[in-house]
């Protein structure tokens, strides 16, 4: 996958976990990550917290 898709998916992810109520999983799936995990873990490369310390932090 480009660079530059992953880099908006993340982004978009980092936007629905500060700015709504979907679970983690619900975003994964939006964003159509073969799943929660890869999400989680392509996200902790990217920006060194997982997707729910960086949910925690944005409230």
């Amino acid at each position: 996958m480009s660079d530059f898709i992953m880099r908006r998916k993340l982004e978009e992810g980092k936007s629905l976990l500060a700015y709504s109520e979907k679970s983690i999983s619900e975003i994964s799936e939006y964003l159509c990550f073969s799943s929660q995990s890869y999400f989680q873990n392509v996200f902790k490369k990217k920006y060194h917290m997982t997707p729910y310390e960086y949910r925690k932090s944005m409230r």
